[in-house]
């Protein structure tokens, strides 16, 4: 692994690029770079994968081990063909001691506050998200990209 950075593999006929990152706040600059690196894509086109990739970091960083001593998150993009990214964010499971946590959108009808609304705005960026996970292990969110499509349609 690259002292100092992301222990990254590069299937290149298949466009796909794993990363593993600190669970630290910080990192998420950090993944939010990575992810333009890894699609190859312009600032713009990258945009919308740089938001969803930074959503899903920062809810594993906050509700799971991997923001907890000694936790990561390990991302994975897959530009298919058309420009499609299929992202994954898989957490290191629950925090010690506490039940599993799963995602999901907020109710409109609840209470606004400042947090809560990061997976409406990965519901907006995606086509499709969804979960899978292992009874009191590692989460892993899954979202499909696509980085042309049109914001006002969704």
């Amino acid at each position: 692994m690259p002292r100092g950075g992301a222990a990254r593999a590069r299937n290149r006929w298949r466009g796909e690029a794993t990363g593993y990152f600190d669970g630290r706040p910080e990192q998420v600059a950090r993944i939010r770079a990575w992810c333009r690196r890894a699609t190859g894509f312009d600032e713009d086109r990258a945009a919308p994968v740089v938001l969803v990739a930074s959503e899903l970091v920062t809810n594993a960083v906050r509700h799971t081990a991997s923001g907890g001593r000694c936790g990561r998150v390990r991302i994975t993009l897959e530009v298919m063909p058309g420009d499609f990214v299929l992202m994954r964010v898989t957490d290191d499971g629950p925090r010690a001691g506490r039940p599993s946590t799963y995602p999901g959108v907020p109710d409109c009808s609840e209470e606004l506050n400042a947090e809560g609304y990061g997976l409406t705005l990965v519901t907006a960026l995606s086509k499709k998200w969804w979960w899978t996970n292992h009874p009191d292990g590692p989460l892993t969110v899954w979202a499909f990209i696509d980085p042309q499509r049109d914001l006002d349609e969704a």
